[in-house]
C-alpha cells in the first residue's frame, strides 16, 4: 500500500498492525540463534592441543621403549590414557553444544502454527471489511436512489411552481387589466372593483403562502442533500478504508508467508546442519574412543601379562623357600620376604588393572550412544573391542614364536640336564648302600644346585 493512498483514509490499522508481530519476533529469535560452528570453536582449539600433547606423549614413550627405560614408557601410557579421557570429555562436550543449539533452533518447529493463527485474524478481518463494504454498498444504493427520487420530485415541484407562477401572472395581469378598465368605470363597477380587490387580496394571500411553501421545500431540500451528501462521503470514505484494508491484509499476508518460510527453511536448514554436524562428531568421537579403549587395552594386556610372570616369580621363590626349608638353609629368610614383596606387587598390579578395566567398562559405555547412532546412520566401522582382541592376538602369536624359538635351546638343555640326572641316580644305585654322613653329603650335594644362595 503506498504512503499517498493511506493519506486521504481513516483506516485503524491497530488490530492489523498486531498480525505480524508474533512473526517479527520469531524472525527475531531466529536470526539470534547461535551459530554451532561459531560454538564448537573453542572446543575444537582444545581438542587440537589434547591431540598435540598425545601425539607427544606416544613420541616420548617410543622412545622409552626403544632405549629400554620401561617405568618412563609405563607412565607415559597413563599419561596417554589421561589425555584421550580428557578428549573424550571434549568431543562429548560437543554434543552439549549441539544440543543447546538444538534446543534453542526447536521453538520454531510450530512456526506453522504462529502463520496459521496469523491466516485465521487476517482472515477474519478481511470477512469483517468485506461485510461492512457491502451494507456501505447497499446503503449508498438507497442514498442514491433517494437522491433520484429527490431530484425527480424536485423538477416536478419546479415545473408545479413554474406553472403556477405563469398562471397567477396571467391572473395578475388580466386582473389589473381589467382594474383599469374598472376605474374607467369606477362609479359603474365600484362593487365588482371591491369584489376584485377581494380575489386580489386572496390571491396575493395565497401567493404568499405558496412562496413561504416553496421556500420551506428548497430549505428542506437543500438540507436533505448536504445531510446526504456528508453520510454519503462517510460510506464512500468506508468503502475506500475496507478497499485499503484488504490490501493491507493481503500485505500482511505475504509478509506472514514469506517470514513463516524464512524461519522454516532456516530451522529445516540448521537441523539438517546439526544432524550432519552430530555425525562427524560420532565419527570423531569413534576415532577417539578407539584410540583411548585401544591405549586402555594394551595396558591391560601388558598388567595381566605381568600378573602371570608375578604368579610364576612366586611360584618358582615358594618351591625355593621349600627347597632352603628342607635343608635348613639361611637363604629361606630372603626368599620369604621375595615372595611377600611379590605379593605386595602382585595386590598393586591387580589394583591397577581393575582400575583399566573400570576405565575401560565406563568408556565402553559412554560410547554406546555414538555406537548406535552410527549405525543408524549406516556407517560401518569395525569396533574397538574387536581391534584390541585382534592386537592381544597377534601380540601373544607373536611371544609365542618367541617362547618357541627360545624353548629349541632350553629343551636341548633340558634334555641333557635330564641325562645327568638319570646317570647320577644310576651311579647311586650302583654304589649301594651308603652312611648317614655320607649321604648326607650327598644329598646337599644334590639339592646345592637348586639353591642359587649356596
Amino acid at each position: 500500500v503506498s504512503t499517498q493512498s493511506t493519506w486521504g483514509s481513516q483506516l485503524d490499522a491497530t488490530e492489523l498492525a498486531q498480525v505480524p508481530v508474533n512473526v517479527l519476533k520469531n524472525l527475531e529469535d531466529c536470526m539470534n540463534v547461535q551459530n554451532v560452528q561459531a560454538a564448537l570453536v573453542g572446543n575444537e582449539e582444545q581438542i587440537n592441543q589434547q591431540l598435540m600433547s598425545i601425539e607427544k606423549c606416544k613420541e616420548i614413550r617410543n622412545i622409552a621403549l626403544s632405549d629400554g627405560e620401561m617405568s618412563i614408557a609405563e607412565e607415559q601410557f597413563y599419561i596417554k590414557a589421561q589425555l584421550l579421557e580428557r578428549l573424550v570429555e571434549l568431543v562429548r562436550d560437543k554434543f552439549r553444544i549441539i544440543g543447546v543449539t538444538d534446543d534453542e533452533n526447536r521453538m520454531f518447529s510450530k512456526i506453522h502454527e504462529v502463520q496459521k493463527k496469523a491466516y485465521q485474524e487476517t482472515s477474519a478481518m478481511k470477512d469483517a471489511k468485506r461485510r461492512l463494504k457491502q451494507r456501505c454498498e447497499t446503503d449508498l444504493k438507497h442514498v442514491h436512489d433517494a437522491i433520484q427520487k429527490a431530484d425527480l420530485e424536485d423538477a416536478e415541484a419546479m415545473k408545479r411552481f413554474a406553472a403556477q407562477k405563469d398562471k397567477s401572472e396571467k391572473f395578475i395581469k388580466d386582473n389589473q387589466d381589467k382594474q383599469d378598465e374598472c376605474w374607467r368605470k369606477i362609479q359603474d363597477l365600484e362593487r365588482q372593483l371591491q369584489k376584485l380587490g377581494t380575489e386580489r387580496f386572496e390571491e396575493v394571500k395565497r401567493r404568499i403562502e405558496e412562496n413561504d411553501r416553496e421556500e420551506k421545500r428548497k430549505v428542506e431540500y437543500q438540507q436533505f442533500l448536504d445531510v446526504v451528501s456528508q453520510h454519503k462521503k462517510l460510506l464512500e470514505l468506508t468503502v475506500y478504508n475496507c478497499d485499503l484494508a484488504i490490501r493491507a491484509i493481503g500485505i500482511i499476508e505475504e509478509l506472514v508467508a514469506e517470514g513463516c518460510s524464512a524461519i522454516k527453511a532456516r530451522y529445516d536448514k540448521t537441523n539438517q546442519e546439526l544432524a550432519d554436524l552430530r555425525l562427524l562428531v560420532h565419527q570423531e568421537y569413534l576415532g577417539v574412543f578407539r584410540r583411548l579403549y585401544k591405549t586402555l587395552g594394551q595396558l591391560c594386556y601388558k598388567k595381566e601379562k605381568k600378573l602371570e610372570e608375578i604368579d610364576r616369580n612366586i611360584r618358582t621363590t615358594h618351591i625355593q623357600l621349600e627347597f632352603c626349608i628342607e635343608t635348613f638353609d639361611p637363604n629361606a629368610k630372603k626368599h620369604s620376604d621375595s615372595k611377600k614383596d611379590l605379593y605386595k606387587h602382585r595386590a598393586a598390579v591387580e589394583e591397577e588393572l581393575q582400575m583399566l578395566k573400570e576405565k575401560m567398562a565406563t568408556a565402553l559405555e559412554q560410547f554406546r550412544p555414538t555406537e548406535d547412532a552410527l549405525m543408524q546412520a549406516g556407517v560401518e566401522f569395525v569396533h574397538p573391542i574387536e581391534e584390541v582382541e585382534e592386537g592381544n592376538l597377534q601380540r601373544r602369536t607373536k611371544m609365542v614364536e618367541y617362547r618357541a624359538h627360545v624353548s629349541k635351546q632350553e629343551e636341548v638343555k633340558i634334555a641333557a640336564e635330564r641325562e645327568e640326572i638319570k646317570r647320577t641316580k644310576q651311579l647311586v644305585i650302583a654304589a649301594g648302600p651308603r652312611t648317614p654322613s655320607s649321604s648326607k653329603k650327598n644329598i646337599s650335594q644334590l639339592t646345592s644346585p637348586l639353591n642359587p644362595g649356596s
